[in-house]
């Protein structure tokens, strides 16, 4: 084995990967794996990823005694083998909506879209097995496809690229829940909100304090005190407060609510280029977040933690338009629109007024996104380590020692969120 976790190792077999790849590819066994890990310190924290190299062999129909050389790669996705860091990182609740991404929603909203379109969303990996503590999902590696830097943000290109794939993901939401509007119910019904639910406002209390105190004193290294833009902040993340005003976004109904990616930063966008290194396409991972709320709680996210403030100062406008666009071309396809959304105009008017609303929720998540993006890799915690002595019991600590990069960052999305009239 790659990995010194064999206690997690054990939970496959042989057996799985054969029951899984003989009935995707008949004619295939298995005859061994390798397993490694499958992401970098950083780059995950409430899931522990490991490529999986299969080797087998391919049995002829024409000659039974001939066989063909048959090897794939795959990526399993499992919980945190250390039981307090499952606690602490909320894993168990956040797995679970991904194998519901997975099982039922995905499923459901492209074998809708095939009543509509010829061509499905494809901008996901494909998934071969999702259970409670498991998922087994295509290496994307092996089709060119690569993690951007995240200490350098998204380029222009990568940023509408996205923008492109999940208006898509939105349209199919939303033009099911406008055409089957009882069947949505019970779609979205499937999703637990992972972090900001009342339920969990004692557990993040600390976590969220120390967070906030965090952001303060670097805005105040960069910003004068008495600046509005601090006194914006204060308004905003004050404790107790700014965790209730976390949920109180997420779960206020819109026009434009609809089952969102909920994660959008750079670590869960993997891009492939051509020989040329000009982009071709963008696949979405990390669906563990998912949640019903506005579509533009994922796009703040997307424009103002993933890319720099000279990017923003110059493209802000053409990337909503270009989202918003992509929007309506999808949803014009796939359904009668209501009334309020029947036009261009009357689409960015309303996705406007909610950015406007509810684009503040990309700042709170920057108090953990931003640190964790300018982090080196080895300050990140390590969730390969099994440590059978971790009685960790609290809330996770990514608190990253601040760094000149984080502090810049931090201050622009604020400067840029007060300037929006968001804060």
């Amino acid at each position: 084995m790659g990995v010194n976790d064999h206690s997690a190792a054990s939970k496959l077999s042989l057996e799985t990967f054969q029951d899984i790849f003989g009935k995707v590819e008949p004619g295939v066994l298995i005859d061994s794996y390798e397993e490694a890990q499958g992401s970098g310190r950083g780059d995950n924290y409430t899931a522990t990823l490991y490529r999986i190299q299969l080797t087998g062999h391919r049995i002829c129909s024409a000659d039974e005694d001939k066989k063909q050389i048959w090897e794939k790669s795959v990526i399993c996705k499992r919980l945190p083998e250390n039981i307090a860091r499952r606690e602490a990182y909320k894993s168990d609740k956040l797995f679970r909506n991904e194998v519901e991404f997975y099982t039922n929603i995905i499923p459901e909203l492209i074998k809708f879209q095939r009543t509509r379109i010829a061509d499905t969303f494809q901008a996901i990996p494909k998934c071969y097995l999702a259970r409670q503590d498991l998922l087994i999902m295509e290496d994307l590696r092996t089709r060119g496809f690569k993690m951007p830097d995240r200490k350098n943000g998204l380029s222009i290109d990568e940023v509408k690229c996205v923008l492109k794939e999940v208006a898509t993901l939105h349209s199919l939401s939303l033009a099911y829940k406008f055409q089957n509007p009882n069947q949505f119910e019970n779609l979205k019904n499937r999703i637990k909100e992972g972090i900001f639910c009342s339920s969990n406002e004692l557990w993040y209390k600390n976590y969220y304090e120390q967070l906030t105190n965090n952001a303060i004193n670097m805005v105040s290294d960069i910003l004068p005190s008495d600046s509005k833009y601090i006194h914006a902040m204060k308004d905003f993340i004050a404790s107790p407060s700014f965790f209730s005003k976390m949920i109180e976004i997420v779960h206020t109904e819109s026009p434009l609510s609809a089952i969102c990616h909920g994660d959008c930063w750079a670590n869960n966008f993997l891009f492939k280029y051509n020989s040329d290194g000009d982009l071709q396409e963008v696949c979405l991972v990390d669906f563990q977040l998912i949640r019903y709320s506005s579509v533009a709680l994922d796009i703040a996210n997307l424009l103002y933690c993933c890319t720099s403030k000279s990017m923003r100062d110059e493209h802000l406008c053409s990337f909503i338009k270009h989202y918003t666009t992509e929007l309506y071309n999808s949803l014009k396809v796939l359904c009668k629109l209501p009334e309020f959304l029947d036009t261009e105009e009357k689409l960015e008017t309303q996705f406007a007024s909610e950015l406007k609303s509810y684009g503040k929720f990309a700042f709170g998540l920057a108090l953990d996104i931003i640190p964790i993006s300018t982090c080196a890799s080895e300050d990140a915690p390590d969730l390969y380590l099994v440590s059978r002595t971790d009685s960790t019991s609290g809330a996770p600590e990514l608190n990253f020692p601040p760094n000149d990069l984080c502090r810049q960052k931090m201050s622009d999305v604020l400067i840029d969120m007060v300037d929006g009239g968001m804060l």
